[in-house]
C-alpha cells in the first residue's frame, strides 16, 4: 500500500493539538550558521552603534548548550547541534589558521555536524578535507564529489537521539561556482541541489529514518516572501532549465517534500520564525550570523511513532536568540582560550610589512586563457609609459551582465592599461576569475574577510611585486558595512619604491554618514600610527567613499584626513567640474570615488587626475551601465618622488629597406634584451617588456610585416603602422 508521507504529517500535526505533550517527547536542536570565526565577545553596534550592548560571544553559546546537556539524562546524546556554513572565514580568528581554531571551538561544544559553506572554500578545498579531518563530527556534501565522482565529505549522517532516528543530508550551495575563485575548487564538482536531494531523499527513507532534514548553505534570503512569490509566480520553465538552476534554501524546500525540517546557512539574515512551505510542508530555520547569536527550538515528535510532528520555540515566539550580556553568562575558561586566541590573532594581522617578502598573489593557479578580446569599442590607452596610472572603479554588482561584463570590462582595461586597479563592489568572485583569465599581464588579489561585496587590485605584474596584505578591521567592520578595507603592499621592481593602497566602498544610505565618519576616523588612526612608528610609509587610499568632497562641513566623512596635512585629495581638482562626476547618474549626480595620496610620495603639483568617460568611448552611459557600472573610472597618473616607474626605449631600425626579413632589418637585440618596456610612438601597444609573452607576439607582427613592406599590421584586433618616427 502505498502512504502518502505528506497527508500523513499534516494528520499528526493537527493530532498533536490535541495531545498534552509530555517530557520525553521533543529534541532540543542548537543552529549556528554563518559565524564567519567571529568566537570573541563584542559589542552590538547593528542594534544601537551610540551605545552598543555587548555581546559575550561564544563562550556564552557553549556555557548555555552545557547548562541544557546537564538537564538532560543522556547529555549530549539528547541535544542536536549544526552548523549552517561559512563557518570561519571573516574575523582574523578564522582567517590565520585556516579555520582550525573554530574547528576546536566546534569540538569542545560538541557539534553533530556542518555542512561547508562557499566562504570556507576561501583557501581551497583541501584545507577543508583537512579540517573535517580534525571535527569530532562530520561535514557533510552530497552533491560535492571529486573528478571521479567520489564524495569528499559524507552525504548524509544518520543520529538517533531519544530512540529517533534522525536522518541528515548535507547540501553545499550550488552556487559556489560563481562565488568562489576558480583556483579554490579546481578538482571537485558541486552538482545540482535539486537533483541531489531527489536522489538522496528516498535513499534516506529506504533506511527506516524517522525524521529527515537537510542541512544546507544555500541560504534564506533577505526578503524571503518576495523572493519566494517571484519564485511560485516563474512560468514556462523546463525541467532542464529548473534542475540545472540555483536554488535558495526557500526553493529548495519547495521541493523536499518528505523532508521534515531545513537548517540553512549561507546569508547572515536571521528569522524569528522559520519558512514554512504550504506545498512541500517543510519548515526551514535560519539565524543571523558573525557570532551574534544562535537558533534554538524544540523538534517535537510522536512518542510512540516517532514522527515528527511541529516544533517548538525555546524561547516565546522566537526560535532566534542574541548573546547579549543582560541575558546570558559565559564559561570563564572557554573566555580566556578565545581571548587568547583573539590577541594572537590581531597580533598576526597587524604586524609591520616585510618589505623584503614576496608573497604569491591569488593569480596564482588561474590559467590565463588564449582568447581574442572583444573589439567593440575605441577606447584609448591612458598608459605613461614613467608615470605610475592608478584606477578607481566600483563595478556596480560584478558581473552586472555575466559574460557580455567580462568582455566588455576586459577589453576596457586592456585598451586603457593602467598599472594599477582598484575594484570595488565585487558580487561574485567566480566571475573575477573569468575576468583575470583575459587580464594576462595583471596579477591580483581580493578580499578574503569580506561578509558584503569583495574589493580587488589588480597590478602589472611586470612593474610590481606583492609584498603584503592585509584586510583592516575585519575584527570589528561594521561602520565598514562587512566590507573591511583592503590593504596591498607593492613593491615598484625598478626602483624599489614601497606603495600601501588601501582599497575601500564606505557605507552608503540609511546610517551610512555616521559609519562613513567613524569608518574614516578608524582608518586615519591606523594610517597615522604606521606613519608615527615606520618611517619611508607611502600610502594611496583610494575607492568609492560614498560621499562628495563639495559636501556641506559635517556631512562628509573626510575631515580626519583633511585636517592632516601630510595628505591630500588629488580627486578635489576635478569635484566641482559636474561632466567629471564619478556617479553621473541623475537625480543623484555627485563625484564619490577618490583617490587620497600621501605628500611623500608626489609632488602635488606634477599629476593628472581625471574621470575617464568611457561611457562615450561606448557610445553612452545606458551601453555602458548596462554592461559594466554605473560609477565612472577615476585615474590618477603622477610621477612619483622616487623616480620614473620605467623608462621609454624608442624602436632604432638600422636599414628602412622592404627586402626579405633579416639581421638589416631587425631592432637592435641589444635595446631589445633590456629588462625594460618597449615603446613606438602614440600609435602602439604600449609598455610591453621583452620577456613577456605579449612582447614577444608583439615584436614578431611588427619585424615580419615591416620586412614585407607593410605599412601596418594587424595585432590583438587593432591596426598598428610600421613606420618608425
Amino acid at each position: 500500500m502505498v502512504i502518502n508521507i505528506k497527508n500523513i504529517k499534516c494528520l499528526l500535526f493537527f493530532l498533536s493539538l490535541s495531545i498534552a505533550s509530555s517530557d520525553n517527547n521533543f529534541i532540543d536542536v542548537i543552529t549556528t550558521n554563518d559565524m564567519h570565526g567571529s568566537l570573541n565577545d563584542q559589542k552590538a553596534s547593528f542594534i544601537n552603534p551610540n551605545y552598543p550592548p555587548q555581546i559575550v560571544g561564544a563562550a556564552g553559546l557553549y556555557k548555555y548548550i552545557k547548562d541544557i546537556e546537564s538537564e538532560l539524562v543522556e547529555r549530549s546524546d539528547d541535544i542536536l547541534v549544526l552548523d549552517g556554513g561559512n563557518f570561519f572565514q571573516g574575523h582574523p580568528v578564522g582567517i590565520v589558521d585556516s579555520g582550525k581554531t573554530i574547528i576546536e571551538w566546534m569540538n569542545r561544544v560538541g557539534y553533530d555536524a556542518l555542512v561547508p559553506g562557499q566562504n570556507d572554500f576561501l583557501f581551497g578545498y583541501q584545507n577543508l578535507i583537512n579540517l573535517s579531518k580534525k571535527a569530532n563530527f562530520p561535514f557533510l556534501g552530497a552533491n560535492i564529489v571529486d573528478e571521479n565522482n567520489e564524495y569528499i565529505f559524507e552525504p548524509y549522517t544518520i543520529l538517533e537521539i531519544k530512540g529517533v532516528k534522525i536522518g541528515i543530508i548535507g547540501i553545499v550551495s550550488d552556487a559556489i561556482n560563481e562565488s568562489v575563485l576558480d583556483k579554490n575548487i579546481n578538482g571537485i564538482k558541486i552538482q545540482s541541489s535539486l537533483k541531489t536531494i531527489k536522489e538522496w531523499v528516498p535513499k534516506l527513507q529506504s533506511m527506516n529514518v524517522d525524521i529527515l532534514a537537510i542541512l544546507t548553505s544555500s541560504g534564506v534570503p533577505w526578503d524571503r516572501e518576495e523572493v519566494y512569490d517571484k519564485f511560485i509566480n516563474q512560468s514556462g520553465e523546463s525541467q532542464q532549465d529548473i534542475d540545472n538552476k540555483f536554488l535558495n534554501a526557500i526553493e529548495l524546500g519547495y521541493f523536499s517534500e518528505g523532508v521534515d525540517f531545513i537548517i540553512s546557512g549561507g546569508i547572515s539574515k536571521g528569522y524569528n520564525t522559520p519558512w514554512y512551505d504550504n506545498y512541500s510542508h517543510t519548515y526551514i530555520f535560519q539565524n543571523y550570523g558573525n557570532g551574534t547569536g544562535f537558533g534554538h527550538f524544540k523538534l517535537k515528535y510522536h512518542t510512540t511513532e516517532k514522527i515528527f510532528i511541529g516544533y517548538d520555540s525555546a524561547t516565546k515566539n522566537n526560535i532566534s536568540q542574541t548573546l547579549f550580556s543582560d541575558d546570558f553568562s559565559f564559561n570563564q575558561l572557554q573566555y580566556s582560550w578565545i581571548e587568547q586566541k583573539f590577541n594572537n590573532a590581531i597580533n598576526i594581522v597587524y604586524q609591520d610589512t616585510d618589505w623584503n617578502s614576496i608573497l604569491p598573489s591569488d593569480s596564482d593557479a588561474i590559467k590565463n586563457k588564449n582568447i581574442d578580446l572583444t573589439d567593440d569599442w575605441d577606447i584609448p590607452s591612458i598608459d605613461n609609459i614613467d608615470k605610475l596610472d592608478i584606477v578607481t572603479w566600483n563595478c556596480e554588482f560584478f558581473p552586472t551582465n555575466d559574460e557580455l561584463t567580462i568582455n566588455a570590462l576586459s577589453e576596457a582595461v586592456m585598451d586603457l592599461y593602467p598599472d594599477i586597479i582598484a575594484f570595488q563592489e565585487i558580487k561574485r568572485k567566480g566571475w573575477f576569475s573569468k575576468l583575470m583569465s583575459r587580464l594576462p599581464d595583471y596579477n591580483f588579489i581580493i578580499s578574503q574577510q569580506s561578509s558584503f561585496m569583495d574589493q580587488a587590485i589588480i597590478y602589472k605584474k611586470d612593474l610590481f611585486y606583492l609584498a603584503g596584505r592585509k584586510e583592516l578591521f575585519a575584527e570589528d567592520d561594521y561602520f565598514y558595512a562587512g566590507r573591511p578595507p583592503l590593504q596591498c603592499d607593492l613593491v615598484v621592481k625598478r626602483t624599489n619604491l614601497q606603495l600601501s593602497l588601501i582599497n575601500l566602498h564606505m557605507k552608503c544610505c540609511d546610517s551610512g554618514l555616521f559609519r562613513r565618519k567613524e569608518a574614516s576616523k578608524m582608518l586615519h588612526s591606523y594610517i597615522d600610527n604606521k606613519m608615527n612608528n615606520e618611517e619611508g610609509l607611502n600610502f594611496i587610499v583610494l575607492g568609492d567613499w560614498n560621499d562628495d568632497l563639495k559636501d556641506d562641513e559635517g556631512e562628509h566623512c573626510f575631515d580626519p584626513f583633511l585636517n592632516d596635512n601630510r595628505f591630500f585629495f588629488p580627486t578635489l581638482d576635478i569635484t566641482y567640474d559636474i561632466s567629471q562626476a564619478s556617479y553621473p547618474k541623475e537625480p543623484y549626480v555627485s563625484f564619490l570615488d577618490h583617490i587620497l595620496v600621501s605628500k611623500s610620495l608626489m609632488d602635488n603639483n606634477l599629476y593628472e587626475v581625471k574621470t575617464i568617460p568611457i561611457d562615450k568611448y561606448m557610445g553612452n552611459f545606458s551601453i555602458y551601465e548596462e554592461y559594466i557600472s554605473d560609477h565612472m573610472p577615476v585615474l590618477l597618473s603622477f610621477l612619483p618622488l622616487k623616480g620614473k616607474i620605467s623608462e621609454e626605449i624608442k624602436f632604432e631600425i638600422v636599414s628602412s629597406s622592404a627586402d626579405s626579413f633579416n639581421e638589416k632589418n631587425k631592432i637592435k637585440e641589444e635595446k631589445l634584451a633590456l629588462e625594460k618596456p618597449m615603446y613606438y610612438n602614440l600609435n602602439m601597444y604600449p609598455v610591453y617588456h621583452k620577456l613577456s609573452n605579449n612582447a614577444k607576439s608583439f615584436r614578431q607582427s611588427f619585424l615580419k610585416n615591416r620586412s614585407l613592406g607593410s605599412e601596418t599590421f594587424l595585432w590583438r584586433s587593432r591596426i598598428y603602422n610600421t613606420e618608425i618616427d
